[in-house]
């Protein structure tokens, strides 16, 4: 490493040095951040609206207000969401032991709550991750706390005597949106809800906090499928997570294979890579928007480019196929086909790294951020839908389940 960074004079080549020893291809560090947007859309927020899926990067908007000061423990809101698993909210007072949350599973709704040192699941509720508002309603009658959806009680739990007791003290109750508020809780599930919220009420008390300025506190009006990379994030995944690794040596039969729907704001940026333990790339796609071109990457060589289309900067959807097996390397493009030789050594080089631990695959980007791709996205890997929420590594604003209605990939997919 010394002996690259004597060599690099200036700080620019510093940069590039030192990143290329990490095993980053130079012309891949070369693609800027600074890359004028080829297909410039409006998307307006409301600053109404709250955006529940933040927590990933902490920004945990928490609700706190003294018992004493509470009348009612009725609260409303309507929610829209694509997701299908993730914390809506979670509410405490002061215990490990008194809490109630609210969330996706499965697509529908899931109520937990403490009964004393035990917990109490109850997924009965009804389909909520169809992109449509729902009007959410929290009341508690007696001794029983009940949901509704659209004005129909579709899930009610019995309060535990810790909890009525507790709401008689003098304590504070909290509220985390999209949340947890301690790992010490046995919730089954931490990823924050990819949805939005608004037109709330919490207990007919102030929440004037959750009005930010911040624009990624807020919703797009309309959503469509995909995941959203806003051009400086990225995700990893470990390979097991598409399917069982093979380790058997002389084994011929691994494949690789990729679908990917895109609709990009940026010609630029990493599409897909596999990094091996040390962080070096053994094999990217790429946008390199100099060239125009779809590049691969084998190690720290260019292996093959070809162009893409005219419609990739017209605000199209494309469909790229990626099918890497012995022999051979195959990719597609809006119909446009092309097959590379890869030799045996490169062949059985992939495969052992894609089977060795400490192997990441990453989508959307690089860890040392060299080139994020900016726009909407869908992936399936190896025949398995990606599903964000499961990635390993998790960086930037990231959407993992929506984008903005006019990136819709669908008239793709």
């Amino acid at each position: 490493m010394r002996l690259a960074l004597t060599v690099c004079l200036a700080q620019l080549a510093v940069q590039l040095c030192v990143l290329g020893a990490l095993g980053i291809p130079v012309d891949v560090l070369r693609i800027s951040k600074d890359t004028s947007v080829c297909y410039p859309f409006e998307e307006y927020k409301d600053p109404r609206t709250l955006y529940t899926g933040n927590s990933s990067m902490g920004n945990v908007p928490i609700l706190q207000y003294k018992l004493t000061d509470l009348t009612s423990y009725e609260s409303e809101f309507e929610l829209r969401t694509l997701d299908p698993e993730g914390i809506i909210f979670l509410g405490d007072i002061g215990a490990v032991t008194n809490w109630f949350l609210l969330a996706v599973q499965k697509r529908h709704l899931s109520v937990q709550t403490s009964h004393g040192k035990d917990k109490v699941i109850v997924n009965s509720g009804p389909l909520i991750s169809d992109g449509k508002w729902k009007k959410i309603a929290i009341v508690k009658q007696e001794m029983e706390v009940s949901v509704s959806v659209d004005g129909e009680e579709v899930v009610s739990v019995r309060q535990s005597q810790e909890s009525q007791e507790a709401e008689l003290g003098d304590g504070f109750l909290r509220i985390a949106i999209g949340a947890s508020l301690s790992n010490s809780i046995p919730l089954g599930i931490n990823v924050p809800l990819d949805a939005c919220m608004r037109n709330w009420n919490w207990m007919n008390q102030n929440s004037s906090v959750l009005l930010q300025d911040s624009l990624t506190l807020r919703c797009w009006d309309n959503i469509v499928p995909g995941s959203f990379f806003p051009g400086d994030g990225h995700v990893g995944f470990l390979p097991e997570t598409f399917g069982n690794l093979t380790t058997k040596t002389g084994n011929d039969n691994w494949t690789l294979s990729m679908e990917l729907a895109f609709r990009p704001v940026e010609d630029r940026g990493v599409l897909f890579a596999i990094l091996d333990p040390h962080n070096n790339v053994s094999f990217s796609l790429s946008l390199n928007p100099l060239t125009k071109d779809l590049v691969l990457h084998l190690k720290d060589q260019v292996f093959g480019s070809s162009s893409t289309l005219p419609s990739l900067c017209l605000g199209e959807s494309q469909y790229l196929q990626l099918q890497v097996g012995a022999g051979q390397v195959i990719t597609e493009l809006g119909g446009d086909k092309v097959t590379r030789q890869l030799e045996d050594r490169d062949y059985h080089y992939l495969r052992a790294v894609w089977n060795q631990p400490g192997t990441m695959v990453y989508l959307g980007g690089l860890p040392e951020g060299a080139s994020s791709f900016h726009g909407c996205l869908q992936a399936k890997i190896r025949g398995v839908d990606v599903d964000l929420d499961l990635a390993r590594v998790r960086a930037g604003d990231i959407h993992s389940h929506s984008c903005p209605s006019a990136l819709d990939i669908r008239d793709r997919k």
